[in-house]
């Protein structure tokens, strides 16, 4: 207030100039990380133009593509495995799309599938070991190991995965807005529930069965996702369903119940 900018008669300096102080100082740190930003994104795309790495990892992919699809899309996600290791999603995503979608749709893979299989492969990116800052971060503000929050932070993201397979398997996910996305992204759901279901569940108290269990799960799930038959891909999406279904009963039926809670 203006108040405040008077002292004995004067203009107070200190108060003035206090709020102009911390307006440069927030821009001077915001300018910083994102200077730095560039100037790393700007030395990456440099070395990899100096080595040639784009033409290289390119004349790979298409080399892979003649082997197999699955092939080319492994070695695309090592390439962006690679990059999310050092740099953050945004950048990655940018560099990951500019290396491997010319050859991926060169081969006839649809360029809105290529870019979204790049965008969900740059967010994998910021968990990738062992350099996650998320993980990093994360374990400093709870105090806990950097490895053992960094796999619960891999097993919290297996949606990423199923994301990621599911764009080639079912690409009307992101080509055919209507009924036919909602079912492609019915069966991609019922995969990732299956599968997170496979990893974090526990169907039985006796160690043996419940691995079973969560092992023939897992397979089912992964039945779901891959199958290029729908119908086949909803049949294995029944067991999963009832699985998970099974979870919940046993689940209600070891809570106690209001009456034993009271007595309590």
């Amino acid at each position: 207030t203006l108040r405040k900018w008077w002292t004995d008669g004067r203009p107070d300096l200190r108060t003035f100039v206090a709020p102009l102080g911390r307006l440069v100082d927030y821009f001077a740190s915001t300018t910083a990380d994102l200077t730095l930003l560039l100037a790393t994104l700007s030395i990456m795309t440099g070395a990899f133009v100096i080595t040639g790495i784009p033409t290289k990892v390119g004349v790979v992919l298409i080399e892979a593509a003649g082997v197999n699809l699955v092939v080319m899309v492994l070695v695309a996600f090592l390439f962006g495995v690679l990059l999310g290791t050092g740099l953050p999603p945004a950048p990655t995503y940018i560099l990951t799309a500019l290396v491997i979608a010319p050859p991926m749709i060169k081969t006839g893979i649809d360029p809105w599938v290529v870019h979204f299989f790049s965008f969900f492969l740059a967010v994998w990116g910021e968990l990738t070991p062992p350099t996650s800052v998320v993980a990093a971060v994360t374990a400093k503000i709870a105090e806990a190991p950097f490895l053992g929050t960094l796999m619960r932070a891999i097993l919290l993201c297996v949606s990423l995965f199923t994301l990621m397979a599911g764009v080639f398997v079912r690409p009307e996910l992101v080509l055919e807005p209507g009924a036919a996305q909602l079912g492609a992204m019915a069966l991609i759901l019922t995969a990732t529930i299956g599968l997170t279901f496979s990893i974090q569940a526990c169907f039985s108290d006796g160690r043996t069965l419940d691995l079973t269990l969560r092992l023939a799960l897992a397979a089912v799930a992964l039945v779901v996702l891959f199958s290029p038959s729908e119908l086949i891909a909803a049949l294995a999406g029944i067991p999963v369903l009832g699985m998970v279904a099974y979870w919940l009963l046993r689940q209600q039926r070891r809570r106690p119940s209001p009456a034993a809670e009271a007595a309590v």
